[in-house]
């Protein structure tokens, strides 16, 4: 049997405080950094100060694929000018309202990456299937959404 325990000085650990604010609302801290208002829409209950936690998983992809598509990108030297994110997610809301045995998360995700790049077709594919393979938010979506779509295109190059 493999042992796949990290060593220790490759183990980060990665920390966040929640305030609630009121039953919908939660003021969370991380590091030093200004709060952030995690909140739901008038229609759940809450007073829309900030996003849902739903949609936070949303911004976590679209932030780490934009990260992890730069990383990959510098070890394969693959030039681009310009990257967008745009991730939408389903959900039955049956499933948190115990109305329906349905999971209570996002049955459907789609992802799709924009870039503005000169690189080939092949280099793009190769790109992507990097990115796929090591940015942790997308690796994580993999494992847990069943209908987890992504699509790469490109963006017109200026001129």
């Amino acid at each position: 049997m493999v042992d796949t325990s990290p060593v220790p000085q490759a183990l980060v650990t990665n920390k966040a405080h929640g305030q609630m604010k009121d039953h919908a609302a939660t003021t969370v801290y991380v590091r030093d950094f200004a709060p952030v208002i995690s909140d739901e829409p008038p229609s759940r209950g809450g007073n829309n100060a900030g996003p849902s936690p739903l949609e936070y998983l949303l911004v976590a992809l679209c932030a780490c694929i934009n990260v992890s598509t730069s990383r990959m990108a510098e070890k394969i030297r693959f030039q681009y000018d310009d990257l967008e994110t745009f991730a939408e997610g389903d959900l039955d809301t049956r499933g948190r309202k115990g109305e329906a045995d349905v999971p209570v998360h996002y049955h459907t995700v789609r992802l799709k990456v924009r870039i503005r790049t000169d690189e080939s077709d092949q280099r793009m594919a190769r790109l992507a299937d990097l990115v796929a393979r090591y940015c942790p938010v997308d690796s994580l979506y993999r494992a847990a959404v069943p209908n987890y779509h992504v699509s790469w295109e490109r963006m017109p190059t200026t001129e």
